[in-house]
């Protein structure tokens, strides 16, 4: 597929779907261009965070009434997804029969490419998981895909962590407690001999020590998704997540420990749920600490002889402050909202597919270097 990079001519009406962590980063960075921005919401104190101006509006809007969901959609170019996952697939489903093309960050579990005959029949263009991880890490692999011409090898190592880490857990959210949540209880899926195997979340903890931070962790998570389907005769393939050490040990305790069955409290002989309690506590314990954080992306790829290591760590922007986790997933998003206009074909688009077009990649590299990530790559025989 060849394309070609160009200026629209137009100033693009685009909506974003939710205004949390990423979806005012993604607004913020869309406004420095000539786009008109609408942020939607159903939490009044969501939109309340974002600085209302001559590009960006805000409305309050319960996406649930699909009928009234899709019409709202049809009054726009573009939509970016940043819903919780529970509703990403639903609002890519609304766009696609709105015939309104659809950037998603929202981590839904349901597989996009059931969408993608009735996509490619409406000429709609969507791109799920176009966030850090899965979004830039595919990217990235699309690059290598296109440049080795073979992936025989593909080990991708990513995280967000605190730069102050408080015990016991270590660890401080930056995205929807409910779906790291989800994350952490869904079986990881992996290739391993060419054949797809689900290995529990959690598990397959390794050590390892980077000089820019010191010793941490790693262990599966269900993050490969739409690399499982696009990357064919992969022999091993294996994404696992970053922590600092003892976190996955300490999860996975009290995880287990919430879904024991109800039991009776001995003192007024009602049933206790572990899990309902056990989850509130998490998303009360995983809140504390500041704000600063940092990011960090290993992506080791072998093909044809041929071996490279993708590189990032990225660190909360101070000035704009702004967590590293958002400027790495609202800027990617915002920076392929820019140019997926010029995508020649319609479907589903992961973000692999982006990678392999050079013209692309290059675009989306250049751009967030112009705001401050730094992509290190190092090839080797």
């Amino acid at each position: 597929m060849i394309f070609h990079i160009f200026l629209l001519s137009f100033s693009m009406e685009i909506c974003i779907l939710g205004a949390g962590f990423q979806g005012r980063v993604i607004a913020q960075d869309l406004t420095d261009d000539n786009y008109q921005i609408t942020v939607i919401d159903n939490n009044q104190k969501h939109l309340q965070r974002i600085k209302e101006g001559k590009k960006i509006k805000t409305k309050r809007f319960d996406v649930s009434e699909k009928r009234d969901f899709i019409d709202f959609l049809k009054n726009f170019d573009l939509i970016v997804g940043a819903l919780p996952a529970k509703l990403g697939f639903y609002a890519m489903r609304c766009a696609v029969e709105a015939g309104v093309d659809i950037i998603d960050i929202s981590y839904a579990e349901e597989d996009p490419f059931v969408l993608d005959i009735l996509a490619k029949k409406r000429k709609v263009r969507v791109v799920p998981d176009a966030g850090f991880a899965p979004g830039l890490s595919n990217i990235l692999v699309g690059e290598a895909w296109r440049e080795f011409g073979k992936i025989e090898n593909l080990r991708i190592r990513v995280g967000g962590i605190p730069q102050n880490p408080l015990p016991p857990f270590n660890y401080r959210y930056t995205w929807s407690p409910d779906d790291l949540i989800a994350e952490y209880t869904r079986p990881a899926r992996i290739i391993r001999n060419y054949r797809e195997v689900k290995v529990e979340a959690l598990s397959g903890i390794e050590i390892f020590t980077l000089p820019e931070i010191g010793k941490l962790e790693c262990f599966y998570t269900d993050g490969l998704r739409t690399l499982l389907k696009t990357l064919r005769g992969v022999k091993n393939m294996e994404e696992k997540t970053i922590r600092y050490p003892g976190h996955a040990l300490l999860m996975k305790k009290m995880l287990k420990t919430g879904f024991l069955p109800d039991e009776p409290n001995p003192f007024t002989n009602q049933k206790v749920k572990p899990k309902g309690f056990i989850l509130d506590f998490l998303k009360a314990e995983l809140s504390r600490g500041d704000e600063l954080d940092l990011t960090i992306l290993l992506i080791e790829v072998e093909g044809k002889g041929r071996r490279r290591r993708y590189k990032i760590i990225d660190y909360y922007d101070r000035r704009k402050r702004i967590s590293s986790m958002a400027r790495l997933t609202g800027y990617t998003a915002g920076i392929i909202a820019r140019r997926i206009k010029n995508y020649s074909g319609f479907g589903i688009i992961p973000p692999e597919y982006l990678g392999r077009e050079k013209d692309f990649s290059d675009f989306i590299k250049s751009e967030l270097k112009r705001r401050g990530v730094v992509i290190k790559k190092k090839d080797w025989a």
